[in-house]
């Protein structure tokens, strides 16, 4: 049975990340578990205890797990790093794009470290506006980057009985200017009929197929447009019920050390729904990462 673990620490933003692991585990049927980390054990215990029967939340308390460490990213991390056994969620309270994530940069670094799929609730993450995952939106660009995500999205979609669409932008100014003589620039956005458009879509065809005989799941497909690629993202997932957004991020800091404006950033910002991250291991990652032996409480 693989264990859901569900970060949190005395604060109410952390405590809604019960609601999102209430979500992914009503179609995993896991083993969800509450997970913190911190350097007195006993007292963070007693803290979450009381916290727990404030929200009405008594019933996780005697499943209510504490690793002791002073590097709760590391410990949540390794947690996160064995995605045949657990899966991860955590929520952030970030009120701008460049802001640090729940905990300060704790999900941040996870993310950075265990190179799992670890699900997020943003700012604007609302569990009352839908009931299950019923689609996973991965978002692909043309990089093998975006595209390293593709088997755990796959897994999890087969996990949750849930639906794969591929979703990739087009820029329209780049879709104008394609189609324009050389040296002229475009001005208004274009026809979404170009060719340039026709060609992103042979991209996201031909991905869609390479899915069904890679790992023998349909996967739907959607081209966007729009001038800047989140804000097309962001705009799609509203109108998509029951959803959740897969994306890769290239920060080597984790989330928190992007550049303003990064896609991923801006919708985990923007999104109401759940956002599944993953950072891909690069070659030397296994020789840089050190890990702090668990001891549970």
């Amino acid at each position: 049975m693989r264990t859901l673990h569900v970060a949190v620490d005395e604060s109410t933003n952390s405590l809604r990340s019960i609601a999102l692991g209430e979500l992914l585990n009503r179609q995993l049927d896991g083993r969800l578990v509450l997970t913190s980390v911190a350097t007195q054990v006993d007292k963070r215990r007693e803290a979450l205890w009381q916290r727990l029967g404030e929200e009405g939340l008594e019933r996780y308390r005697d499943g209510l797990r504490v690793e002791q460490g002073d590097d709760a990213a590391q410990v949540l991390a390794q947690l996160a790093a064995n995605p045949d056994e657990a899966l991860l969620c955590m929520t952030s309270h970030s009120r701008r794009p460049v802001s640090e994530l729940f905990l300060g940069s704790v999900a941040a670094a996870v993310v950075q470290h265990s190179n799992a799929l670890v699900v997020l609730g943003g700012p604007r993450f609302n569990p009352l506006v839908q009931e299950r995952v019923e689609t996973l939106m991965v978002c692909v660009d043309g990089s093998k980057l975006a595209e390293a995500v593709l088997p755990r999205a796959v897994s999890m979609a087969k996990e949750l009985g849930a639906g794969l669409q591929l979703l990739h932008v087009v820029g329209t100014e780049a879709v104008k200017a394609s189609a324009l003589p050389q040296g002229i620039r475009a001005t208004e956005p274009s026809d979404p009929g170009g060719h340039a458009d026709i060609m992103e879509s042979g991209y996201i065809h031909a991905l869609a197929c390479r899915i069904k005989e890679e790992y023998d799941f349909d996967a739907d497909w959607e081209v966007l447009h729009g001038y800047e690629p989140a804000e097309s993202i962001v705009s799609y997932l509203a109108d998509q019920p029951n959803v959740m957004a897969v994306m890769t991020t290239h920060g080597r800091s984790g989330l928190s050390q992007l550049a303003a404006g990064s896609v991923s950033h801006e919708v985990l910002h923007e999104a109401r729904c759940p956002v599944a991250v993953m950072r891909p291991a690069a070659p030397q990652d296994s020789a840089n990462i050190s890990w702090i032996r668990l001891r549970s409480h």
